[in-house]
Parts: C-alpha cells; sequence; structure tokens
C-alpha cells in the first residue's frame, strides 16, 4: 500500500455536481469515496468503510467475495480498492475506474437491496463505454462530424478582433448567422450575410447621416480564411455609440426585409439548394416581448 501511495499523486481533481474525481499522474482515472457514493446511491459511509476495511475483513465475506469477483471479470487488480492521495491538505480515497465500475453494478444488481439510482448510472455509464470503445476501433473522432460552415464561423471570429469603441457588422450578426447555420444555410466564401447585411447598413448610414449623429465610422483590415479567395478588404467599423440603433435596423429592416431577398438571390445563382427559404427566414426572427 505505501508503494502505491508515494507513486501516484493526482494531477487533476474536481467536483463537478458534487462528485469528487480525478486522473493520477499516471492516467488513471479515478473517483472519491464520496463522489462514487453518489453514483452508487448509497451514504458516503458505506463506501468509505468498504474501502478502508478491504483487506482486513470485508473482502472475504459475501459482498467483498462479489466485487472482487466483478473486479476481476474486468481485468482489475483487486487487491487494494482505493489509492490515498492529498489535495490541499485533505486525504481523498482514489478509486480507480475499474473498481469504480465493478462497485456500481454490484450496487446495481447485485446487493441485496439493488439502487435504482446506481443501475441507472451505470447503464448511462456503460453507453458511455461502449460509445467509446466504437469511436476508437472505427478511428472516428466526434469533431470530425462538424459541419465546416460551423468551423469557418469560428476561425473568422477569431481572426477579426476590433478596436475599441467599434463594431464591425460582421461581429453584430453572428445570431443571424448562427440561426441561418442551423437552418441549413451554409456558411462559406460564397455564402456570406455579412457582406448583404454591411452593403445595405452602409446605405442605411450615408443616406440618413448617422455620422452626425454617431460619430465617423472609419475602414479596418477584415481577415478571410487561408482558403477563401477574398483577400482580406479593408470594411467600415462603426463607433459603438450606434450600435442600438444598427440592431433595431437589424431587427426592424434588414430580417424582416432584406435577409429574405439575399436568400432568394442566391438559390437562383444556385448556391442555395434544398434549403426551405421561408422556413430559415422564420427561424431568425428575433424575439419580441409583448
Amino acid at each position: 500500500m505505501k508503494q502505491f501511495s508515494l507513486q501516484l499523486s493526482s494531477i487533476k481533481h474536481t467536483a463537478p455536481d458534487g462528485i469528487e474525481m480525478g486522473v493520477m499522474n499516471n492516467g488513471t482515472p479515478y473517483l472519491g469515496a464520496r463522489g462514487l457514493a453518489a453514483l452508487c446511491g448509497v451514504a458516503p459511509s458505506v463506501i468509505i468503510t468498504l474501502v478502508k476495511d478491504w483487506q482486513a475483513e470485508l473482502r472475504f465475506k459475501p459482498r467483498g467475495q462479489a466485487i472482487e469477483r466483478l473486479i476481476l471479470e474486468q481485468g482489475g487488480d483487486p487487491s487494494e480498492l482505493y489509492v490515498p492521495i492529498t489535495i490541499e491538505g485533505k486525504t481523498y480515497h482514489a478509486i480507480n475506474d475499474t473498481n469504480c465500475m465493478a462497485i456500481l453494478e454490484y450496487y446495481a444488481f447485485d446487493s441485496q437491496t439493488p439502487s435504482e439510482q446506481a443501475q441507472k448510472n451505470y447503464r448511462n455509464l456503460a453507453k458511455l463505454t461502449l460509445r467509446t470503445f466504437i469511436y476508437e476501433r472505427t478511428g472516428y473522432n466526434p469533431s470530425d462530424s462538424l459541419p465546416d460552415y460551423w468551423k469557418t464561423f469560428h476561425e473568422r471570429i477569431t481572426l477579426n478582433e476590433l478596436p475599441s469603441g467599434y463594431f464591425s457588422v460582421f461581429s453584430e450578426i453572428a445570431n443571424l448567422v448562427i440561426s441561418s447555420i442551423r437552418g441549413g444555410m451554409p456558411f462559406d466564401h460564397e455564402t456570406m450575410p455579412d457582406i448583404s447585411v454591411g452593403i445595405a447598413w452602409s446605405k442605411h448610414w450615408t443616406d440618413n447621416n448617422l455620422e452626425s449623429k454617431h460619430g465617423g465610422r472609419c475602414k479596418f483590415k477584415h481577415i478571410f480564411p487561408e482558403d477563401f479567395p477574398q483577400k482580406d478588404p479593408m470594411a467600415w467599423i462603426y463607433p459603438v455609440e450606434a450600435l442600438g440603433e444598427f440592431r433595431l435596423w437589424m431587427d426592424n429592416i434588414y430580417i424582416s426585409e432584406k435577409f429574405g431577398k439575399y436568400l432568394n438571390n442566391k438559390v437562383k445563382k444556385g448556391v442555395l439548394t434544398n434549403v426551405d427559404i421561408l422556413a430559415l427566414v422564420q427561424a431568425v426572427q428575433p424575439v419580441r416581448l409583448n
């Protein structure tokens, strides 16, 4: 026991939703006794007593024999159930993932009074483990399924920081872009609603002499991803004093009157296919309070 306690330590310890967990310096994930008790639906003292008295007594009783069998079936080592670790002066019982699943399985199905909480958590974790197994065996990475449109949006956001005191059309139409992508609109070098919004807002700005009301706008370089044909043009950025007016214009004029026309024009050019324009326009309409 002393050999393990000297060699192993926690490099990551946290307690989301009150469930103590972490990762050892050898990569082994673990739960604290209280965290495992929460999953099993039993009092913390039950798990603490189990792991502390394991070698002295409980390993050789029916409960211990059942748990040892489950550990061995999962390829684990039942000689010790936990490793003592110290985090900020407090000692925890770190129970590795194999032992945790064996103990959870016992309280879910093999104990004299099976715990519904343990059954629920065991099934959820078993599904997660199977999913991870299939992902690993097939070489599937969940991030691979992320549509390129989301990656493009994220890249364009991170590429374009603005000077203090100004906003850009692109930075302010994030909700429109996100709702549109969810509604089936592509977001790439051919479909960029920020250009449409920028042209319309610029015309509204000059037609209504908003500079006299809010202060001057200026040009600032807008950077596109490297694989875009656009070559980082200078785009208008506007004083933040005009932000409220821009948002009202977006809600009451652009989204209501112009966005549908922009999408229909893309359909005519063959850029948008299999997109329900009416549903998409409806999906991006702002929520209005009565």
